[in-house]
């Protein structure tokens, strides 16, 4: 009896690993995944927090500056490194994508939240090319760059009990950004959307949020009122 139920263990195990090779097979049939620029990604130091937008690897699409479109990548994005990586089966390895590829990528978190990025060039304090994610796309886009950055803190016991005083830490920056005008700060309270507006808007701005019972405390605050005061027709100023 118990080698019985030992064998229909085996069997479900080995069914099941393969027809995920098989999905993996299918969802692969139209992409060679060596066609792809990368290098070996090291793996990160290991202290509180996390350095990835996403704690699992997700399927998504990715867009190349030659206009190919990739969807058979299970891939994440490391907010530390501003990179996109993923996993080749192939070699059984992490490999970081070569930035200057891609145009674009988009996933489904675990949560079921669309993300959308896309790659900018940013002339300011981090000057180059960098992923940042559409939070809401119009005459003026609102954007985040979704940063973490490793910080010196308190000295605490890691996992394996050696003492470190490290921790990666969220550093979110927004932007609103036109093609003609480059982009602009914007931070996620009322005074800081508000004033990134004419003084004879303002007052205005102020009423319309009120009427609508937005409070602005949030990323999904000041998505909701972005939207809320772009559809009345206002106009960032840069």
């Amino acid at each position: 009896m118990i080698n019985k139920i030992f064998y229909t263990i085996l069997f479900l195990l080995a069914f099941s690993l393969a027809a995920r090779l098989s999905a993996q097979e299918n969802m692969n049939r139209n992409w060679d995944s060596e066609k792809i620029k990368g290098t070996r990604q090291l793996p990160y130091p290991l202290y509180h927090g996390f350095p990835y937008l996403t704690k699992n690897w997700m399927p998504g699409e990715i867009e190349f500056n030659s206009g190919e479109i990739v969807d058979s990548l299970n891939f994440r994005y490391s907010s530390y490194k501003d990179e996109l990586v993923y996993f080749n089966q192939a070699i059984n390895t992490q490999i970081t994508i070569d930035k200057s590829d891609i145009k674009g990528f988009s996933f489904v978190d675990e949560n079921g939240s669309h993300h959308i990025f896309r790659k900018f060039f940013y002339n300011d304090f981090m000057k180059g090319y960098h992923y940042f994610e559409v939070l809401s796309e119009g005459e003026s886009d609102l954007l985040v760059y979704r940063k973490v950055n490793l910080n010196t803190v308190s000295p605490y016991k890691d996992e394996r009990g050696v003492l470190t005083n490290m921790e990666y830490v969220p550093e979110y920056r927004y932007y609103f950004y036109t093609p003609e005008k480059g982009f602009t700060g914007v931070k996620p309270n009322q005074m800081g959307l508000v004033s990134k507006f004419v003084k004879t808007d303002q007052k205005l701005i102020r009423k319309l949020l009120r009427k609508n019972k937005i409070s602005i405390t949030d990323e999904s605050g000041l998505v909701k009122a972005w939207k809320a005061i772009e559809k009345e027709g206002y106009k960032v100023v840069f």
